[in-house]
């Protein structure tokens, strides 16, 4: 499924308020764009940074013309995944990126409260919301090893340590 893959790109910097997310955006300007959309959901308690090692690749233009009307496309081209933007599309380039970044990472909406949820890790079956159905996801693999739902520090046991990360994040 694809939004359960998509927390992949979510990748959690050592606490539950701080992800990393992986994108590669191609130039110095659509860079600069991706950066200032990322700020933009960012807080000084969930900060959300570019990780360009990975993900899928972000190019101004395309590899094919591009239909006037259309403002951006998703493709894969030689097995890897490419957004590409229209530079001359019927929409401003920063609300391009943010709609077409919203749905690569499972936003509802574009927002700082949107992205602490769903970059979190805590919302574990990917709703978009941090509820009772995710406290059981992860109280069903407490104490268990491996490569679980539940595991929010990444470090292969669902544990205590998890419990709190997912109590800072949980809100009745």
């Amino acid at each position: 499924m694809r939004r359960v893959s998509l927390l992949a790109l979510a990748l959690l910097a050592g606490t539950a308020s701080a992800a990393s997310v992986k994108l590669r955006p191609q130039g110095a300007d659509l860079t600069r764009a991706v950066e200032a959309a990322l700020a933009a959901i960012s807080t000084p308690e969930n900060p959300v940074t570019l990780d360009t090692s990975g993900g899928p690749v972000l190019v101004l233009g395309g590899t094919v013309p591009f239909n006037p009307d259309v403002a951006a496309r998703t493709l894969t081209v030689g097995g890897e995944r490419r957004i590409e933007f229209n530079p001359q599309g019927p929409l401003p380039l920063a609300e391009v990126l943010r709609t077409e970044l919203a749905r690569e990472l499972g936003l509802r909406e574009w927002t700082s409260a949107a992205a602490r949820v769903r970059l979190s890790g805590a919302d574990l079956n990917g709703d978009g919301t941090i509820d009772l159905t995710d406290l059981a996801l992860l109280m069903n693999n407490y104490g268990k090893t491996g490569s679980l739902s539940g595991d929010l520090n990444g470090d292969r046991k669902v544990d205590d340590a998890d419990v709190r990360l997912f109590s800072a994040q949980y809100k009745f």
